[in-house]
């Protein structure tokens, strides 16, 4: 969970007998505001730039700061808030020089600072974003916001405790700020701190990020109380992986003599339906069952009070669905080691270029004998030029394409070997032996250093020993799969 650039404040409006905003010291209406004024400054173009970046036309904005740019090729709230709009599109190598150049012109800018230090995490160098923010904060100590971006850089370099000292000394000065709330509540789960960590996790309810994406549902939320005799709608959020996650909890409020409807994402109904608890399913789109309470599925772990000792369950808790299971075993190869991989994630999502790794980096997989691999990769999904050269050497089977097939076919296999994504949780909660390639500092529910999962007692996990190196885990998985296959 990031936390954005503050969007910038646009101008007030000029009226015609207030001074004109160019600097010249005339009155609007005599300069700027006459029909046959000058063309716009520098100063004026970069205000429209920040007019149009404040009411999210990234468009024209960046027009207005490239045209200030041509008029002033050093004019610093131009360099800035281009950086800033190259940053949003994700291209952090072309923004960096800019937000270099605005820094170096106005060095005493506490946001020039902040803003930079985001565009170095997402460039991946982390230590000098955290140098980047530590200077915003010299320069203006009450900025949560600075504060926040602290703590985030902190966790990627793998220093916990500081990243936690981060988020609650923003907290002192904004308390009711959401993101460091929510931050915090991942970097707590992290170190394995439930009791804290979920009720930290309910401000993410409340960042202007998720709020936006989250459907509103009428009739009033569960708040932990007793449940029996009533209707529950739990509702999904977020992503597939999270909602496979926590459907595991469901069966807590049916044992409690809850009636429990799961509203999931389409591609989740029939294996939703599967989870022990659950008595019926609907999707997002479909016309709501009548029900007593509502709660998001994610909100469980904190009205229930769970720790981590609370997260085991019965395995598997979801099934694919027999007949395509067989099916799709029929395609396999009985004298090899069939095994499934995985290895991007969503391109949407924000951690993605940490969590996944180019499907050359698992060349040495390739060429263990007796193994046969199965791309987990729906059809149609974009490839790297280099993947699809490596992507040739592996089986396509059709029941990759929808989330059912998927699951059959996960569920056939001998093994899947997975980056943090949805298809790790889906094998774990199939129980299906599942290898899983970590960042040196994972999302939260993977927990630290352990090669196990309390959550999927099906899972080992290897770890990068250095930040964005794959060659030590995929090494480790290389020889793991090679006795597991002279074993078979």
């Amino acid at each position: 969970m990031g936390y954005d650039w503050p969007m910038p404040e646009p101008p007030s409006p000029v009226g015609r007998n207030d001074p004109c905003p160019c600097g010249s010291g005339k009155r609007y209406k005599h300069c700027h505001g006459t029909a046959d004024a000058s063309p716009p400054s520098a100063d004026d173009l970069a205000r429209q730039g920040i007019t149009a970046h404040a009411r999210g036309d990234l468009v024209e904005a960046e027009s207005r700061y490239r045209a200030a740019l041509a008029a002033a090729s050093e004019h610093p709230t131009a360099l800035h808030y281009l950086g800033v709009i190259l940053y949003q599109h994700n291209r952090p190598a072309e923004a960096l020089p800019l937000l270099d150049r605005a820094v170096a012109l106005v060095p005493h800018e506490p946001e020039f600072h902040n803003n930079r230090g985001l565009a170095l995490s997402a460039a991946l160098r982390d230590r000098e974003a955290v140098a980047a923010h530590r200077r915003a904060l010299e320069l203006k100590p009450d900025h949560p916001g600075a504060w926040n971006n602290l703590g985030l850089a902190l966790q990627m370099v793998g220093d916990i405790d500081g990243a936690l000292a981060a988020f609650r000394s923003g907290l002192v000065i904004a308390p009711e700020f959401p993101q460091l709330h929510w931050n915090l509540a991942l970097a707590l789960l992290l170190q394995g701190n439930y009791a804290e960590g979920w009720r930290e996790y309910e401000w993410r309810l409340r960042t202007p990020e998720l709020a936006a994406a989250l459907q509103h549902y009428p009739g009033p939320l569960w708040t932990g109380d007793d449940p029996a005799g009533r209707t529950l709608l739990v509702t999904a959020e977020q992503g597939l992986g999270d909602a496979i996650q926590h459907l595991r909890f469901v069966q807590r409020l049916a044992a409690r003599g809850a009636r429990v409807v799961a509203l999931v994402p389409p591609p989740l109904r029939e294996l939703a339906a599967t989870a022990p608890g659950v008595s019926a399913v609907c999707s997002v789109g479909d016309t709501l069952p009548a029900y007593d309470v509502h709660v998001p599925l994610m909100s469980l772990p904190a009205r229930l009070a769970i720790t981590l000792d609370d997260v085991a369950v019965p395995m598997p808790y979801l099934r694919a669905d027999a007949e395509r299971v067989r099916e799709a075993a029929g395609s396999l190869e009985r004298d090899a080691l069939n095994v499934g991989l995985a290895w991007a994630g969503a391109p949407e999502n924000t951690q993605n270029v940490r969590r996944s790794l180019p499907l050359a980096a698992l060349a040495p997989l390739f060429d263990v004998p007796n193994v046969r691999l199965f791309s987990l990769k729906r059809e149609g999904e974009a490839l790297t030029s280099a993947d699809a050269s490596w992507s040739t050497r592996m089986t396509a089977l059709p029941y990759r394409n929808d989330f059912d097939g998927l699951a059959a076919l996960v569920a056939a296999l001998d093994l899947v070997i997975s980056v943090d994504t949805s298809i790790a949780h889906l094998a774990g909660a199939l129980n299906k032996p599942v290898w899983v390639l970590l960042a040196q500092v994972p999302d939260w529910r993977w927990l630290l250093s352990r090669p196990d999962s309390p959550w999927y007692p099906s899972a080992r996990l290897f770890r990068q020993q250095t930040q964005g190196d794959w060659s030590d885990p995929v090494a480790r998985v290389a020889q793991e799969l090679r006795e597991r296959a002279h074993r078979r």
